[in-house]
């Protein structure tokens, strides 16, 4: 075998005496070749000159460095490591006084690098080689011989020797790159392993007699064995617990069977439960080798029940998402009236903007009715709707409630809390009841309004927030404000965008539609089948004033359908507070003292009593009823109510 070009050929001489540098140096290299065969016959040198090409050497160009002592050879071996230019071979004398030896010279180099190839020289010759390096480790790297030196034996000892190095580093270098690559195919496999075990799914491969190879921890536990036991199974043993554990789905009508890839299949078959079954897609696909030939096939199985699951719990907040969005709709608000027309026109315009809204308005007018619909028809109608009710929360929480807080903020406050703003990110914030808010929070809340931004109580980091603003109160702020129970630039700050709801006393033509709405949801909801509100009753709600406003219809109407009996809602299953009853403060003084009167002659009084309320104005007379202008003339000209008769 001969030398590589990019071999180390360096070979170190380490002996006291110059001339066996010299001797050495010329027996290896090939300049000393052509002086011996200088010396050869005459005859020799007439065939060189009519060869075709000359003689080359078959020596390859050793780099040969010389030390005079053993200090000296220590010093260059272990320059040569640290340049990483190692030496491939040592010529060591034994005996090289003054200083240490060639034996110790030996030991120490052994200590600075153990690949070095030795040759120990020496001039002894009746002493063997034990002998002279007795307690020398690595006999297998130190050769001996004597002196004086053969050119054929040294240039061959030398040749195999930097081959020998050559080819063990070489050797040493491809097992190191052996354990690196076994190291890497351990950390890839589990990485795999890692990978296939988090995708959710059962996986298990097979070879082309069936034999299962590979099992991740879900198929493991699909089957309720090892992989381990997996693979001991007999390929039919493992067909039939498969059998065993699934059956074709039910109905047939189910099944899929479509080709994957081209020669996968992909299909879905119903777990045998007892309990809870399950649907599973099975995956079958195959594996090819690196010729391209089938070596076997992967088998997936994924439960499908999850997805379903999933498909219907998006399904049902699609769902949710759309009601909440036509119950929050103009439409969903019911009313006629041109006051409600005009707050339907200031939602739309508030809808359209990120202002913040003020409304205002008695209990049970449906302020938050009117905060849901601007947020569902703004931009911010995926985001969170956060409903904050500012009288309900104790004075001692309600910082923390609003902001949040960080753990240990105070006592008790052993985590921490995300506060109403944060949760409203992205969103809207709707203050409920705004006027009953303490006056120390109101500057806080100032801040947030004013900068986009807060900072959790016991907390430093300031967190921007994203949010629109809407507030509603009962109260007259401005007379809050003129108390000084309210901050007159937190009221301006929530005022910027204020929107008024009339009471119902004050929008009576909305009555019969609320009234009407109310007796279809609740006799839906219980399952009645009540198709009207008599006029009689409906007379008796539109005469009443309801301090309550509109929730107090809907708890009228709900309690009416739980008492009715016929097909048609009756004015005797009205609350007290709605009949017609002389102790009742509640009763109408233009209500007739029998309870029930002709229909015709309950909307005569109900026309006289809107003209005596107006003061004989039609306009507002007709406004107050209801209805248009030409209706009511013709009406009161019908009953002889008209002041020129």
């Amino acid at each position: 075998m001969g030398l590589k070009t990019d071999w180390n050929n360096r070979i170190l001489v380490v002996d006291d005496q110059e001339e066996i540098h010299d001797d050495l140096e010329d027996m290896l290299t090939f300049n000393s070749m052509k002086a011996a065969q200088n010396n050869k016959a005459e005859t020799d040198a007439l065939v060189d000159l009519f060869l075709d090409e000359p003689k080359k050497s078959y020596l390859p160009d050793f780099e040969i460095l010389h030390a005079m002592s053993g200090e000296q050879a220590c010093e260059i071996v272990k320059a040569s490591k640290e340049s990483n230019r190692p030496i491939a071979v040592g010529f060591i004398d034994v005996r090289m006084p003054p200083g240490i030896d060639g034996i110790e010279a030996i030991h120490q180099i052994r200590q600075m690098d153990k690949n070095i190839e030795l040759v120990i020289m020496t001039a002894y010759t009746d002493r063997p080689l034990p002998e002279i390096i007795h307690d020398m480790e690595l006999l297998h790297k130190l050769l001996y011989i004597r002196k004086p030196f053969v050119q054929e034996e040294i240039q061959q000892l030398a040749l195999s020797l930097v081959e020998k190095w050559n080819i063990d580093v070489d050797k040493g270098n491809f097992e190191r790159e052996l354990i690196k690559n076994q190291q890497q195919l351990i950390i890839n496999h589990k990485r795999l392993e890692t990978l296939l075990d988090s995708t959710g799914d059962a996986i298990g491969m097979f070879d082309v007699d069936g034999h299962l190879v590979f099992a991740n921890q879900w198929y493991e536990e699909l089957f309720e064995l090892t992989e381990s036991e997996l693979k001991q199974m007999a390929p039919n043993d493992h067909q039939a617990r498969v059998k065993a554990r699934f059956q074709e789905p039910i109905p047939p009508e189910a099944k899929i069977n479509v080709p994957f890839g081209n020669t996968g299949m992909v299909e879905d078959i119903m777990e045998v439960s007892e309990s809870k079954p399950r649907l599973f897609r099975r995956l079958t696909a195959p594996v090819h080798d690196d010729k391209g030939n089938i070596a076997g096939n992967i088998i997936t199985y994924r439960d499908r029940s999850k997805e379903i699951e999933f498909d219907r719990i998006k399904f049902e907040v699609s769902r949710l998402r759309n009601e909440l969005e036509k119950t929050y709709s103009f439409s969903g608000i019911i009313a006629k009236s041109p006051k409600m027309q005009e707050v339907f026109t200031l939602i739309q315009r508030a809808a359209e903007s990120n202002i913040t809204v003020l409304i205002q308005g008695e209990n049970g007018t449906g302020k938050e009715l009117v905060a849901k619909s601007t947020h569902f028809n703004s931009g911010r109608k995926t985001g969170p709707f956060v409903v904050v009710n500012c009288a309900a929360i104790p004075d001692s929480l309600i910082e923390s409630e609003l902001f949040g807080h960080e753990r240990g903020a105070f006592t008790g406050a052993t985590t921490q809390k995300i506060g109403q703003f944060e949760q409203a990110n992205g969103g809207t914030i709707f203050l409920d009841e705004i006027g009953d808010m303490p006056l120390n929070l109101q500057v806080k809340l100032l801040r947030v309004l004013q900068e986009r931004e807060l900072k959790r109580v016991g907390g430093t980091r300031t967190i921007p927030l994203d949010i629109r603003v809407i507030a509603a109160t009962n109260q007259d702020l401005p007379a809050a404000v003129e108390a000084g129970d309210f901050r007159v630039d937190l009221f301006y700050r929530l005022a910027a965008y204020p929107i008024e709801i009339p009471p119902l006393r004050d929008r009576r033509e909305d009555i019969p539609l609320l009234a009407r709405h109310f007796l279809k949801k609740y006799t839906e909801s219980t399952n009645k089948s009540i198709r009207e509100i008599s006029p009689g009753a409906l007379q008796l709600l539109i005469w009443h004033d309801f301090p309550g406003n509109v929730r107090e219809l809907e708890n009228i109407i709900e309690r009416a359908v739980l008492l009715e009996t016929m097909d048609s809602l009756q004015a005797s299953n009205l609350s007290s507070s709605v009949l017609p009853i002389s102790t009742s403060p509640a009763v109408s003084p233009h209500l007739p003292s029998t309870p029930i009167l002709p229909l015709v002659e309950v909307e005569k009084q109900a026309l006289a009593h809107a003209l005596e309320t107006t003061d004989n104005n039609v306009n507002k007379a007709a406004q107050a009823l209801g209805i248009n202008r030409g209706t009511l003339y013709r009406k009161l000209k019908a009953y002889q109510l008209l002041a020129s008769e």
